[in-house]
């Protein structure tokens, strides 16, 4: 007697079904996930552990103003962008700006968010500190 003909599916419809299976168990473990704990809050996650696209869209959306509070946070780190940027001997920086007055013209600027560029230019052409 010969062998018998096995009437079963196809390895390539076996595959699928495997694949099927595979997706369907892994949206339920999703939506349990999502169910019990929520969605993630992006403000809660370090920014560098963000999606890349979060990322990417999070930069393109910032605006000048952002970026210059981001970079500049206080008064001083601005002021020494500004001395070193300036190109004056740092000590001779201090003594201009606080003898002619200008330290008051200097907090204006940082408060409307003026430029590390712009503002050594302010002070070479107005003020003469170069």
């Amino acid at each position: 007697m010969g062998k018998k003909a096995v009437i079963g599916i196809a390895p390539k419809d076996s595959a699928i079904d495997k694949m099927d299976r595979y997706i369907q168990r892994n949206d339920k473990k999703e939506q349990q996930y999502l169910h019990r704990n929520g969605k993630k809050d992006l403000s809660k996650i370090p920014f560098n552990e963000w999606p890349l696209k979060k990322q990417m869209e999070h930069m393109d959306n910032k605006s000048d103003i952002d970026i210059f509070k981001e970079q500049y946070s206080s008064y001083s780190t601005w002021y020494e962008a500004v001395k070193k940027q300036s190109g004056v001997y740092p000590g001779t920086f201090v003594d201009w700006t606080s003898a002619n007055n200008v330290k008051e013209v200097m907090k204006e600027m940082h408060a409307n968010n003026t430029p590390v560029k712009s503002a050594v230019n302010i002070l070479k052409t107005d003020h003469g500190i170069y």
